[in-house]
C-alpha cells in the first residue's frame, strides 16, 4: 500500500495548481490570437481614405468608360469644384451608379468633403431633404425597396451608396449593399482610371 503522506498530498496539489494554470495561459493566448486575426481581417483591405497628390478630372471618368448622367449643382458642397452622378460597369457586371465629387486638392477633399460624404451613406444617412446639408441630388442617393410579398409593408428608403473613396482629389460614393461592396466597386473604378492597385491596397 501506497503512503499517502503529507508530502505527497502537497505535491499533488502543487501540480493540480500548476495545470490549471498553464491551461488557464494556453486559454487566453489563443483567445488573444484569434482576436488579433479577427481584428486584422475586418479592417484588411477597407481603408477608404487613399493620400495621393493627384488631380483627376471628369475626362479620367469619360476615358474609364464612365457615363456621366447629371452634373449637379455645386452651391452648397463646400469648396467643391464639381460633382457628378452616373454609372459604371465594375467587371462587366450590371451598371451601378456612382457620385463623384472634385476638389482642388486631397487636402481639401479630405478636410471639406468628409463630413458631407459621412451623412449621405451607410445605414445612418440622413436622405431628407429637409435635414440634408446639401440638398442637390438627394433623390438619387435614394434606394427604395418594396415590403415583404404578401404583407401590407409600403416598404422603405435606404442609402444607394453604403460606402465612399477618398483618392486624390475626389470623393467617390459608390452604390452597395454593404460598405465592403461600396469601397470595393470605388476602388476598382479607380483602377480602370489608371490609378495602379499597389496605390489602392497599400
Amino acid at each position: 500500500m501506497i503512503d499517502e503522506g503529507p508530502h505527497f498530498k502537497l505535491v499533488g496539489m502543487k501540480f493540480g495548481l500548476f495545470s490549471t494554470a498553464f491551461l488557464f495561459v494556453i486559454f487566453v493566448a489563443c483567445g488573444n490570437s484569434g482576436g488579433n486575426q479577427t481584428e486584422l481581417t475586418v479592417n484588411d483591405g477597407i481603408e477608404n481614405i487613399i493620400p495621393s497628390e493627384t488631380i483627376l478630372t471628369q475626362d479620367n471618368l469619360k476615358d474609364a468608360g464612365f457615363k456621366i448622367a447629371k452634373k449637379y449643382n455645386v452651391e452648397g458642397l463646400t469648396a467643391a469644384n464639381a460633382a457628378v452622378f452616373g454609372f459604371w460597369r465594375p467587371d462587366g457586371s450590371d451598371a451601378k451608379e456612382y457620385e463623384i465629387r472634385f476638389y482642388p486638392s486631397h487636402e481639401i477633399a479630405v478636410q471639406t468633403g468628409t463630413y458631407f460624404a459621412d451623412e449621405v451613406t451607410g445605414d445612418n444617412a440622413i436622405l431628407d431633404k429637409d435635414e440634408s446639408v446639401w440638398k442637390e441630388g438627394i433623390k438619387d442617393r435614394r434606394y427604395f425597396f418594396a415590403g415583404p410579398i404578401g404583407t401590407h409593408g409600403s416598404g422603405g428608403v435606404k442609402a444607394k451608396y453604403s460606402g465612399y473613396v477618398i483618392y486624390g482629389n475626389i470623393i467617390m460614393l459608390c452604390e452597395g449593399a454593404n460598405s465592403y461592396h461600396s469601397i470595393d466597386r470605388c476602388k476598382a473604378l479607380l483602377e480602370e482610371m489608371g490609378v495602379s492597385e499597389t496605390e489602392i491596397y497599400k
